[in-house]
């Protein structure tokens, strides 16, 4: 009878080891970026971001940075992208918090920008209209489909981060000299961050595949 509630506890124990080595391998795994748009990225105090709603960081990010590393290296851009900015950090990653960090900013101001009633002026509108048009025609179809975030869900986000953008304008020259005091690595925007609550969920943002989201895989 020992020996049977010995071998039956080994079991279990063998079992729960490999579930638990399986769960560790798929925390490790890149997410899909078009199959992970509903999956919780940020909560900005009350209000959580999913990675759908970073689409438009993450693009823009991306296609910057290829740009750049086409001048560096029209050849091979992953020599660009592989640089090492300081220890232990490449431009890759440096690139990805500064979406997450400028998704966060552009939370805080936009929260900030629907309690004071504030929206945008015609000209800004207008404005933003042509870059909305101009950044989703940028993208090839290829693009979009990897993207994966319907057109008018796109659109919807970009306004909204011009709200927060303007906002931020606007608060800065009431509350500084400068309003690049409250750009996302201004001081006293740093100041203004602390008084938010802000929450990462950074096991899964750290399995975005940042650099292959709309640009695909170099392998492929």
């Amino acid at each position: 009878m020992k020996y049977k509630i010995f071998w039956a506890v080994v079991v279990l124990f063998v079992i729960a080891a490999g579930g638990m080595s399986f769960f560790s391998y798929q925390q490790k795994q890149p997410l899909v970026y078009h199959e992970s748009l509903m999956v919780p990225a940020v909560t900005v105090d009350e209000r959580t971001l999913t990675m759908g709603d970073l689409a438009y960081y993450i693009a823009a990010e991306e296609l910057e940075i290829e740009e750049q590393a086409k001048i560096y290296d029209l050849e091979n851009t992953d020599k660009y992208w592989g640089m090492r900015l300081r220890p232990g950090r490449f431009i890759k990653i440096e690139a990805k918090e500064i979406v997450l960090d400028t998704a966060i900013h552009d939370e805080i101001f936009y929260q900030m920008a629907m309690d004071a009633g504030f929206t945008l002026g015609e000209e800004e509108q207008e404005s933003l209209a042509m870059r909305q048009y101009d950044f989703w025609s940028d993208l090839t179809e290829e693009q979009q489909e990897r993207l994966g975030v319907e057109k008018q869900e796109l659109m919807d986000r970009m306004e909204q981060i011009a709200i927060a953008q303007q906002y931020q304008f606007v608060y800065g020259m009431e509350h500084s000299i400068v309003a690049e005091d409250y750009a996302v690595d201004g001081e006293k925007y740093q100041d203004l961050l602390k008084e938010h609550s802000v929450k990462v969920n950074r096991s899964d943002w750290n399995r975005i595949p940042f650099g292959e989201v709309v640009l695909g895989s170099k392998e492929s």
